[in-house]
């Protein structure tokens, strides 16, 4: 099955509760304002503030080239400093975290269809920057829906209880996974207790929007065992076992999923499958074995860097200014380049930065 226009809003309808509406740019799922952002981030669907050139966070919220480093990758950070956060962002582009937004399924056979498409709309459009586009190109195998599965694949997983994040950094020679999941209930339990997550589990970068979001509602979390899962998603095609066991043979992860819309069973027993049904809902099905990794790395090293991780998501919600105050408040000196910035967060405690928060 590949994902078309008619089947997108039927995935959303019977696996979540969005609203499906209609409006000027034709039919669309209705999504708060934080879940329209995160869904941008994972997709790369863009918000239509330019016919030619829509506006996407994807690819702004990482932090670093690879795990167990510290070393920043451009995106929240740019030489050490701060700069496509959610909150800097918002100071420019108001409309990302105001209102409802629209995510409208465009087809379309090229580049050049597509600009056709949106600019005969754009002028006559009221609030035309709460639209979202997501683009479904019919020309190539699959739709170039791939990112679409990863973000059904975190949907799920994060309301098991999960830490969920796509386009994982991990190593330059095994790769980046679509997805991963991250049983961590003890830091989910010390960042829920403060009331700023309402999920059950949780976006990584749902860490850098408690600013833009700070009256979150408390909710129970469901706990889930110490399991860490990692997916590869395909649309085009449905071979991944290469990558995949790639990815498992870190021993890094308990689990691995292949993530397609319309594969029956996984391609090893030892592979788990997350897939759609004839109804559209979202289906899995568990490994039957455990693999065997044959280059183990250590899993308690990439749980203590994951903490770290963690925080300098939570970093995220301080302007420049206010993070070289909190820096001057606890050194007693100024921040002067970026290994004091490193060095100061991996000392920080998730409690003391969370405290922190709350003042802002």
């Amino acid at each position: 099955m590949e994902i078309y226009k008619q089947d997108f809003l039927k995935i959303f309808k019977n696996n979540f509760n969005f609203g499906i509406v209609e409006t000027e740019m034709g039919t669309a799922v209705k999504m708060p304002p934080k879940e329209a952002f995160i869904y941008s981030s994972v997709t790369g669907a863009g918000y239509l503030e330019n016919p030619t050139y829509q506006f996407t966070p994807k690819g702004l919220m990482k932090l670093f080239y690879n795990a167990f480093s510290y070393k920043f990758v451009s995106g929240i950070f740019d030489n050490g400093v701060l700069k496509n956060t959610p909150y800097i962002l918002s100071q420019a582009k108001h409309h990302l975290f105001e209102s409802d937004k629209y995510v409208v399924p465009v087809e379309f056979e090229s580049e050049e269809e597509l600009n056709n498409i949106l600019r005969e709309k754009f002028d006559y459009i009221k609030d035309r920057e709460n639209y979202i586009i997501q683009r479904i190109e019919t020309s190539k195998q699959g739709n170039g829906m791939e990112p679409f599965m990863e973000y059904l694949a975190g949907e799920y997983f994060r309301h098991l209880g999960f830490i969920v994040e796509s386009q994982i950094p991990l190593a330059h020679a095994i790769g980046s996974p679509d997805f991963a999941g991250y049983g961590l209930n003890e830091i989910i339990t010390k960042i829920s207790s403060y009331g700023y997550l309402p999920n059950e589990g949780f976006h990584m970068i749902e860490l850098a929007l408690i600013r833009n979001f700070k009256h979150g509602t408390r909710a129970e979390h469901n706990n889930v065992t110490h399991n860490f899962i990692v997916g590869e998603a395909k649309t085009g095609n449905s071979v991944m076992t290469k990558q995949l066991e790639k990815y498992l043979n870190t021993g890094l992860f308990d689990q691995g999923f292949e993530i397609h819309p319309s594969k029956t069973k996984p391609s090893k027993d030892y592979f788990g499958l997350i897939t759609l049904d004839i109804n559209y809902k979202i289906k899995i099905t568990l490994p039957e074995t455990k693999y065997v990794a044959e280059d183990s790395l250590s899993q308690k090293e990439y749980i203590d860097w994951l903490g770290n991780y963690i925080k300098f998501y939570l970093i995220a919600n301080f302007t420049n200014d206010e993070l070289k105050k909190f820096y001057f408040e606890v050194k007693n000196r100024k921040m002067n380049k970026e290994s004091d910035l490193v060095s100061f967060v991996l000392e920080l405690e998730i409690e003391e930065i969370l405290e922190k928060i709350k003042s802002l």
